[in-house]
């Protein structure tokens, strides 16, 4: 739970480092030797989970498990 509450903070504190003169600047992505933005890795980090959480619920679907957001 501390990694994860760390990571939320980290995370928070990037966000809020991204200013209008900053957004589009090109960076070091994190991920490889290419290069990206802020707004990039801001959209990627608020975009991301969903697609987790739709392989969570494949997965849950195909082990007989209703999801609780789609039980009625």
């Amino acid at each position: 739970m501390k990694f994860l509450d760390d990571s939320f903070a980290y995370a928070h504190k990037a966000l809020n480092s991204i200013t209008e003169a900053n957004i589009l600047e090109p960076i070091k992505s994190p991920f490889g030797s290419n290069m990206t933005t802020r707004l990039s890795l801001a959209t990627s980090l608020i975009s991301h989970p969903y697609d987790h959480y739709g392989q969570m619920v494949e997965y849950l679907r195909m082990n007989g498990i209703i999801p609780p957001a789609s039980r009625k």
